[in-house]
Parts: C-alpha cells; structure tokens; sequence
C-alpha cells in the first residue's frame, strides 16, 4: 500500500497526463477568439467587442479559456483550483470531497452567488441558454444520466473551449473534461 506522499505524487502524474494533450496545443490569444466568434456570427461585427481579461489565478495553458468577463473568469480559476479532489456523494467540503452540485455551489458561493444544493434545484438558477453556440465560460451544464429516474442528476462548469470542470462521479475526481450534449445550459452570471 502507498503512503500519503506516494498517493499524492501518483495522482498528481495521473492529472498531468490527462492535461498533457491539451497544453500542447497553442493558445488561443483574445484575437483568435474574437475573429472565431464574429466569423460564426456570435458576435456583432458592427459592436466594438469586449475587452478581454486575462486569465484567472491559477489557470494554465492546460486549460484554455474564452476571453470573457472578470466574473466568469473568476468563477473558472476558483474551479480550477479544485482540480484533483475527490467525487464524495453529499460532499461539499473539498477536504473531504465534492458531488458535482456541491462543487459547483461552492465555487458560485465564493463569488458571492448562492446556488441552491442540489443539481435539479440549481438547474433553474438563472436564465436558460439555448445552445452551446451561446456558452459563455462559467455557465452551469446539466445533464439527465439516468434512464430509470428522468430529471437533472449532474452539472459541471462550462470552461470554454469544448470543455467543463465537475465532480463526475465516485471513484473519480474534479477533472476537466469534454462537455458532450447538455440537457440544459443555465447563465446564473448577469
């Protein structure tokens, strides 16, 4: 059996590797994204655009972000900054470990938000986003996994880039991960 520094070491190689892929890429500037945006008509070219913000405390070029708001971008780097702790079902202190809607409850309460607990009742915070082509990073994900149970059972933050942060499940831990199709995407930032 491990000790305590062997487990941290090992989990620590383990969450490299899996962010190994993306911090190969190069990194997307605030231009790049702009041009993107207006070229796939999500953006007024007509507008002056948004000035864009750097990235948070605690984000790496493992984790690219859309350019956006001080507020969405806090709320990405106070996210990342839980990368790594353990799924626990009920969970939400991160010494002990997150459920997804626990995670997400804490990260919108450090910026002043409150969220309700559960991923069902947070899933009508805020106002509906139609579509993933309207995103914005630091919107609520939703998903509906359980055939035998309709209804919301998951959430995860929307990071940009095709990417969320959750608490996906036992035996797992705070990670980065693709989004997928959301059943519903939630803006509970103004």
């Amino acid at each position: 059996m491990m000790d305590g520094m062997s487990q941290v070491q090992s989990r620590i190689a383990e969450i490299q590797a899996q962010l190994a892929p993306l911090s190969a890429r190069p990194r997307a500037t605030a231009a790049d994204w702009m041009s993107a945006a207006t070229a796939a008509g999500l953006v007024d070219a007509s507008r002056p655009p948004a000035v864009a913000t750097s990235s948070p405390a605690g984000a790496t070029d493992a984790a690219p972000m859309v350019a956006g708001t001080d507020r969405e971008s806090a709320i990405t780097g106070k996210a990342l900054q839980y990368l790594g702790v353990p799924y626990l079902w009920g969970g939400t202190d991160p010494s002990k470990g997150l459920d997804c809607s626990g995670f997400t409850q804490l990260v919108y309460k450090s910026q002043g938000v409150d969220l309700p607990r559960v991923s069902s009742q947070q899933a009508t915070a805020g106002r509906a986003v139609p579509s993933m082509a309207e995103a914005r990073p630091g919107d609520l994900l939703f998903f509906d996994y359980s055939p035998e149970r309709p209804g919301i059972d998951h959430v995860g933050i929307f990071m940009g880039d095709g990417k969320m942060i959750a608490a996906p499940q036992p035996g797992e831990v705070v990670k980065i991960q693709s989004v997928g199709d959301p059943t519903v995407i939630r803006r509970v930032l103004s």
